[in-house]
């Protein structure tokens, strides 16, 4: 029995080492997604019954319960975010520091399934109280709106986590890189922040970019293709990056024009079987398959999400104006001038740890900064023209 045992753990060993064994970042979130869809069910049962309640004591508010808990957020080929109004620019703080793990996510769940069970608790008193009826049932109301709001911000720390934990993964040296930039940032180390304009003033600007200059104007001409059908959210994602991507000094004004190329999956994919709606895809293979001499705007991720030169792929939810064009400046070569780094936490997956700098332009602080003249400048310098 005992040689069995040892054989067995081997064979366990050996199956780990090529890949047969699931990543901890994975079975973490598996643990903290399903507590999560079983306190989303809870919620749900507590607005039908507060609704029944509502209904007899005070059914002018019902208005306000008409808003079911979120269902689960659904991504996939073709399902697009819903494009919402820019924050206003230069409001960003000096430096923000944000980190997400699955550990601090699940201590999200639980502090909202706390708030549900005392929530619960008031619908007994609503119940049983003899005068004050309507007095609890308005408090009721408000507490499972505020919950409804905090439902949709815990799902998008789950996809988030999602998202930048298989990141980390499938690109660790990649991010202990950043990691070592992000712990000199946090000391205060001069250099850090050197590296930092080193890291945005050399944009990779694609050969696709082309532009058109005259003594007083800059045009950058960028072909994007996209499979997006969509024509409508086409429009609003176009006048979005080009009403961004704008700025002018005394001398000059710049401006960037989009020329959108769609394309049906049926010609990308030939042969082969195309993606239908809702299908779960390999994101970077499918953009593989796009003309090259273009940028590509597609669907398909968990979160939008774009690699420099390449590709932007939107995931479902919401992004603002601002972050469409934080993510177009990826399609012009530049990186993210904010850090994301990283800390091991071993059977619960990965600490993501995220620090906006200093600036405040769109590339570093993607809520909040501009477009500046100084983009356009780098990426006519990277093209060799001026």
């Amino acid at each position: 029995m005992l040689v069995l045992v040892r054989w067995f753990g081997l064979l366990l060993t050996i199956w780990s080492l090529q890949g047969g064994a699931t990543p901890a970042y994975v079975t973490s979130g598996d643990g903290v997604e399903q507590q999560f869809h079983a306190y989303r069910s809870r919620l749900a049962e507590f607005r039908t019954s507060l609704r029944v309640l509502v209904a007899e004591g005070a059914p002018d508010l019902l208005e306000a319960l008409a808003d079911a808990p979120p269902r689960a957020v659904v991504y996939g080929y073709q399902i697009l975010p819903s494009i919402v109004n820019a924050t206003p620019g230069g409001s960003s703080v000096s430096v923000s520091s944000f980190t997400y793990s699955w550990p601090t996510t699940e201590v999200y769940v639980d502090g909202e399934s706390e708030k549900l069970a005392r929530a619960a608790a008031g619908l007994e008193r609503v119940r049983t109280a003899l005068a004050g009826r309507r007095r609890l049932l308005v408090a009721l109301v408000d507490e499972y709106r505020a919950l409804v709001h905090d439902q949709r911000t815990v799902e998008q720390y789950i996809q988030y986590n999602r998202f930048w934990q298989q990141a980390i993964a499938e690109d660790r040296p990649r991010f202990d890189q950043l990691t070592a930039l992000y712990n000199s940032m946090v000391s205060g180390d001069p250099d850090s922040v050197r590296a930092i304009r080193d890291v945005l003033a050399n944009p990779d600007v694609p050969p696709f970019v082309e532009a058109e200059l005259s003594v007083d104007l800059v045009v950058l001409h960028v072909p994007l293709y996209t499979d997006i059908e969509d024509t409508d959210f086409l429009e609003r994602a176009e006048e979005a990056i080009e009403q961004m991507w704008q700025a002018a000094d005394s001398a000059r004004t710049y401006r960037v024009e989009v020329e959108l190329r769609q394309v049906v999956a049926s010609e990308l994919y030939g042969q082969d079987a195309a993606p239908g709606y809702g299908d779960h895809i390999d994101i970077k293979a499918h953009a593989a398959r796009f003309p090259p001499d273009g940028a590509v705007l597609t669907t398909g991720a968990e979160t939008t999400h774009a690699f420099v030169g390449g590709h932007v792929a939107l995931g479902p939810g919401e992004v603002s104006a601002r972050t469409i064009a934080h993510e177009f400046g990826h399609l012009l070569g530049f990186r993210d001038g904010y850090i994301r780094g990283y800390r091991d936490l071993g059977t619960d997956g990965f600490e993501i740890m995220e620090l906006t700098s200093v600036f405040d332009d769109i590339m570093s602080a993607p809520r909040e900064g501009d477009v500046q003249v100084a983009h356009f400048e780098l990426i006519l310098e990277a093209l060799g023209v001026r």
